[in-house]
């Protein structure tokens, strides 16, 4: 058994941290292309029918098809257009796999442990995310937790996990950004970091005005050193096979049909698992 080493604290330069990696060449990654099966088109069916407060049997009455369904009349037909849907979307997972997998690599030759300081924001950021995400839902973490199964403790354990992650992928790309002695425009920053172009001056007042304009142009700066980490990445596509599909759905309906119980029976005893 490899034996772990404690890494080192990072070169602190005020409040901004130092970081390295132990390589700067492109990472090896290996993305799994999901194979569409019969099974999948199913499993996105009923998903879609449960959303809509539906069974199986409306699948028969052409009205209602039209009415939800933009026209489509047969059931034949509305499985055609989801299973374009999955493929398109197993085309978008594939590529975000390449995404997660390529920061995920160079995260792994970060050299320095994050200070504890900088982990407890990192913490507070991903907890205050997830509350208002439940409470777009309209729904609250105590109902969250009834409903998924999951107590407080894993909860907190998630926002441990997910803080960590997301600070070590961070500095990794810092580390990355300045060995390649990348730079970005606030020209750059719609397209980098996604914002709309009418809304970029505004964001960057609001920013500059609120002391975080050095936040967005890091957040910036670490987006395009991840387009460069990716770009150069040796990537190896493995092809799903028709097997490791009917059992990859199969686990997907588990833990769905698990969800469906917990919210039906208060959340007892669902098996949910915080990730």
């Amino acid at each position: 058994m490899a034996i772990e080493f404690e890494k080192p604290q990072p070169l602190m330069l005020g409040d901004k941290a130092h970081y390295t990696l132990s390589s700067y060449d492109p990472v090896s990654i290996t993305v799994q292309v999901p194979f569409v099966t019969e099974d999948d088109v199913e499993f996105a069916l009923d998903t879609v029918l449960t959303r809509l407060g539906a069974t199986r049997d409306n699948l028969s009455d052409s009205a209602w098809l039209a009415e939800n369904f933009q026209g489509i009349t047969d059931a034949d037909t509305l499985r055609q257009v989801i299973r374009s849907q999955v493929s398109d979307m197993n085309a978008r997972f594939a590529e975000q796999q390449k995404v997660d997998g390529a920061v995920s690599a160079l995260t792994e030759r970060l050299q320095q442990a994050i200070p504890a300081a900088h982990l407890a924001r990192y913490r507070q950021g991903v907890q205050m995310s997830f509350e208002q995400q439940l409470a777009s839902e309209g729904m609250t973490v105590d109902q969250f937790l009834t409903r998924s199964g999951a107590s407080r403790a894993e909860l907190e354990q998630m926002f441990d996990h997910q803080a960590k992650v997301a600070a070590e992928q961070e500095a990794a790309l810092d580390a990355y950004a300045r060995e390649k002695k990348l730079t970005v425009s606030e020209e750059e920053f719609g397209h980098l970091l996604g914002i709309p172009a009418g809304q970029i001056d505004e964001m960057v007042s609001q920013a500059k005005a609120a002391g975080q304009y050095g936040d967005l142009k890091d957040a910036a700066l670490h987006a395009k050193a991840a387009q460069s980490v990716v770009a150069e990445a040796n990537c190896t596509y493995h092809h799903e096979t028709e097997a490791e599909a009917h059992v990859r759905v199969q686990r997907a309906a588990r833990m769905r049909e698990q969800y469906e119980r917990g919210a039906e029976a208060g959340g007892k005893g669902t098996g949910f698992e915080l990730v």
